[in-house]
C-alpha cells in the first residue's frame, strides 16, 4: 500500500467526522418557528436601575389563529402572492376581515386586558397579534408576573410579554434595539452650500450630480433619472393618490430645543426646505402622526434622539424624491424599542398607507443569545403577514455592516430584522456611478463593498429564524455558504432552505451618496447607508403603483419581493437591462428591463452573482420604467394570454 492510499481513509474519515460535528453543532441551533413557552421579560429584567414610577408600556405579543391550518393565513398569502390561477392572487382582505378570521378567541384578550386593568394600566391598543397598555414600572413588571400565572387556555396564546420603559430604553438594556441604518462622510468645507455649484452635471438645464473630491453626490434629479422614473414622470405618473408610511423613533427633533429635554418635530419642515432647494415638485404632503405616544427626552436618550432626527429626515426626503406625487405619513414612536412594531401594526390595522419604509434594524443573532428573545421574532412577523394579506408593501433596511452583526465580540454572521422577514421586502445597498452626458450616459452598479476599515457594506445572507420564501424556493436561490459559524453562540448555522437577504438593492455607498436638509439646513455630510436605499426602493415602487392604477391595471403590488422573484421565473429574458451605457435620451423614452443589474462586489462573506440572486444584492435594483412595464405580465389577464400566445 502506498502513502497515498494510506492517506486517502485517513482524510475520508476526517472528513466524515468534521461532517458529523458540524451537523452536531447545526442542530443544537434553535430551529425556525418560535417556542412553545412564552417568553417574559421585565423592565428589572431588561433595564436593572429603571425607577418603579419610570413610565412604561407593555406588549403583550400573541399567536394568531390558523396560521399553518389547512385553507389558512400562510395558504392564503401564498395564493394571493404565488399562485395565478388562485381566485386569491392579489385579491387582498380588508384589516376587520384579517382581525375576524385570524385573532385568538376573544377570552383571551378581554382575560389579558382585565388583569391589565387590574394592576392599574390602561390599555392603548388591542390588535389581532398584540395588546399594548401603560402604567409605571412596577404596576407593569406586576401584571408580568400575574400573567405567568394564568391558566394554560390563556398562556398557550402568549408569544412574550415585555417591558418598554419610556426615555430609557438605552441605559444598560439587555434587550435587542433597533438602530438607524445610515453613514456619513464629512464634506470638509465650511461653506456647505457652496458645493451645490461645484463641478455639477446639469442636463438640460437640470443639476444631476455633483462630482466632490473621491464623491460622486447624487442629486434627487440625478436619482429620478439614473433609475429611469421620468418617462413616468412626464406621463403624470408621481406616485398621486398613494401614501408612504415612514415609521422611525423619536423623528426629527429641533436640536435647540432638545438640548433643554424640549421636543418639537420638525420633519416636515425640513421636508419643505428639501422641496425649495432642489426644486421638486409638487410640494409635499407631510402629516406626523404619534400612536404610541410622543417622545420623551432625558439625558439617557438625547443623543439618541438626534441620531434618529437624521434617519427621519434622510427617510421622507428620498421616499419623497422617487414619489413626488405620493403623501408622506410620517409615524414616531416615543422609543427605538418595540413601540415601533406597534406603530406598524397601527398603519396596518388602519389601512393608512400603501407602502411601508423601516429603515432600521436589529441584528438577528441578538434574540438569540442569552436572555433568548426569539419569540419577538413571530410575533413582529404577524404584523407582517397582515401587512402581505391587505396588500400593503413593507421595504425595510438589510443593514450596513456587510454580513456581519459588529456588536459581539468577536463580530459573527448575521443578517439584520425586520429585513429578514419573509413578507418584507429586504433592501442593501449599491455603490452607484454614473458618467452623464447629453448624447450617453454610462450607469454603473457595484455592491457596496465590505470595507474593513469602515466596518460597512450591504447587509446580507441567510436567516436564522425563517425559512426561504416561496419565491425564492421557485428560484432556487444559491446558498453561497452552506455553514457558517457563530462564535457567540457557539454553533454552526445551516443556511440551506432558510430565508435569504436581501431581496433588491440601491444606492447606499455613502461615495456616491446624498445630501440632506437637517433642522432647516444642509448638513455638511454625504449620506449614505441602507437607510437611503430603503425609502428609494419604496419610492419608486410607489411611483409605478401609480403607473399601473392610472393605466387602467387592477394590480395592488403588495409586498414587492413576490412579484419580483415570479417575474424573474416566467421572464427571465425580459428580467434585466444588461447594459452600462445607453444614449441620454433612453432616460427620457425608457428602458426595458424590469431591474438593473449588480455588476459585482462582496459584503466580506458572500458575493455577487451577475443575473442571479445573490445575499449581497438580492436580485438587482429597480428600472422604475422597465418594472412598470413587465409587471403587467404576471396580472392574470396578461399572463394567460401571454401562455396562450407561446403555446
Amino acid at each position: 500500500m502506498t502513502n497515498l492510499t494510506r492517506v486517502i481513509p485517513i482524510v475520508t474519515a476526517l472528513i466524515l467526522i468534521m461532517a458529523m460535528v458540524i451537523i452536531a453543532h447545526a442542530q443544537a441551533f434553535p430551529p425556525p418557528g418560535p417556542s412553545t413557552t412564552p417568553q417574559y421579560f421585565t423592565c428589572t429584567e431588561i433595564i436593572s436601575n429603571v425607577s418603579g414610577s419610570n413610565l412604561s408600556h407593555v406588549i403583550v405579543w400573541l399567536r394568531l389563529n390558523n396560521v399553518t391550518t389547512p385553507n389558512g393565513l400562510l395558504y392564503l398569502l401564498d395564493q394571493m402572492y404565488y399562485n395565478l390561477s388562485s381566485p386569491y392572487y392579489h385579491e387582498f382582505i380588508t384589516p376587520q376581515e384579517f382581525a375576524e378570521w385570524y385573532s385568538p378567541p376573544g377570552y383571551v384578550f378581554s382575560y389579558i386586558t382585565g388583569l391589565a386593568t387590574e394592576y392599574g394600566l390602561v390599555v392603548n391598543y388591542t390588535f389581532p397579534m398584540l395588546i399594548e397598555a401603560t402604567g409605571n414600572a412596577s404596576a407593569v413588571d406586576n401584571f408580568l408576573t400575574a400573567l405567568q400565572s394564568a391558566p394554560s387556555n390563556i398562556t398557550q396564546w402568549v408569544l412574550a410579554g415585555e417591558c418598554i420603559p419610556i426615555g430609557y430604553f438605552y441605559v444598560n438594556s439587555v434587550m435587542p434595539s433597533y438602530k438607524p441604518q445610515y453613514v456619513a462622510i464629512p464634506l470638509n468645507t465650511t461653506n456647505v452650500s457652496s458645493v451645490l455649484t461645484t463641478n455639477v452635471t446639469v442636463i438640460n438645464g437640470v443639476p444631476m450630480q455633483i462630482r466632490y473630491h473621491k464623491a460622486e453626490i447624487w442629486l434627487p434629479k440625478g436619482l429620478e433619472f439614473i433609475y429611469d422614473e421620468l418617462p413616468l414622470f412626464s406621463s403624470g405618473y408621481t406616485g398621486q393618490g398613494l401614501t408612504i408610511a415612514i415609521v422611525d423613533a423619536f423623528g426629527d427633533v429641533n436640536f435647540t430645543l432638545a438640548s433643554q429635554y424640549v421636543y418639537q418635530n420638525v420633519a416636515c419642515n425640513d421636508l419643505a426646505t428639501f422641496d425649495s432647494i432642489f426644486h421638486l415638485s409638487p410640494p409635499a404632503s407631510c402629516t406626523i402622526i404619534y400612536p404610541t405616544g410622543t417622545p420623551v427626552l432625558t439625558s439617557s436618550d438625547l443623543s439618541t434622539a438626534e441620531g434618529w432626527s437624521y434617519e427621519t429626515a434622510l427617510d421622507i426626503e428620498y421616499a419623497h424624491t422617487m414619489a413626488p406625487g405620493a403623501k408622506i405619513l410620517l409615524v414616531i414612536s416615543p422609543t427605538s424599542g418595540d413601540d415601533l412594531f406597534t406603530d406598524i401594526e397601527y398603519v396596518v390595522a388602519h389601512h393608512l398607507a400603501n407602502f411601508i419604509s423601516l429603515s432600521w434594524a436589529s441584528p438577528e443573532d441578538a434574540y438569540y443569545i442569552p436572555p433568548v428573545s426569539y419569540n419577538l421574532l413571530y410575533g413582529y412577523d404577524e404584523i407582517f403577514m397582515q401587512a402581505a394579506a391587505e396588500g400593503i408593501g413593507v421595504f425595510a433596511a438589510a443593514g450596513d455592516w456587510g454580513a456581519f452583526d459588529l456588536f459581539v465580540s468577536p463580530i459573527e454572521p448575521s443578517v439584520w430584522y425586520p429585513a429578514s422577514d419573509p413578507w418584507v421586502t429586504g433592501v442593501g445597498g449599491t455603490t452607484l456611478y454614473g458618467n452623464i452626458t447629453n448624447i450617453m450616459t454610462g450607469r454603473v452598479e457595484y455592491a457596496w463593498d465590505w470595507n474593513s476599515h469602515y466596518m460597512w457594506g450591504s447587509g446580507g445572507g441567510y436567516s436564522f429564524a425563517f425559512n426561504e420564501t416561496p419565491g425564492q424556493e421557485m428560484i432556487h436561490i444559491v446558498y453561497e455558504r452552506t455553514f457558517v459559524y457563530e462564535p457567540d453562540l457557539g454553533v454552526y448555522f445551516y443556511t440551506v432552505e432558510h430565508r435569504g437577504v436581501p431581496d433588491i438593492a440601491a444606492d447606499a455607498d455613502p461615495y456616491t451618496g446624498v445630501l440632506l436638509i437637517i433642522n432647516g439646513e444642509l448638513s455638511p455630510y454625504i449620506w449614505g447607508g441602507t437607510s437611503l436605499a430603503t425609502p428609494l426602493s419604496a419610492g419608486m415602487t410607489t411611483t409605478i403603483q401609480s403607473y399601473l392604477y392610472g393605466t387602467g391595471i387592477d394590480y395592488t403590488i403588495g409586498d414587492l419581493a413576490p412579484n419580483l422573484y415570479l417575474l424573474y421565473y416566467y421572464h427571465p429574458s425580459q428580467f434585466y437591462a444588461w447594459g452600462s451605457a445607453y444614449p441620454t435620451s433612453g432616460f427620457i423614452s425608457g428602458i426595458p428591463g424590469a431591474m438593473f443589474v449588480t455588476l459585482g462586489g462582496e459584503n466580506g462573506l458572500y458575493w455577487v452573482i451577475q443575473g442571479q440572486w445573490n445575499p449581497v444584492d438580492g436580485l438587482g435594483q429597480i428600472n422604475a420604467y422597465g418594472l412598470a412595464h413587465l409587471l403587467p405580465y404576471i396580472t392574470p389577464r396578461y399572463f394567460f394570454i401571454s401562455q396562450i400566445q407561446i403555446g
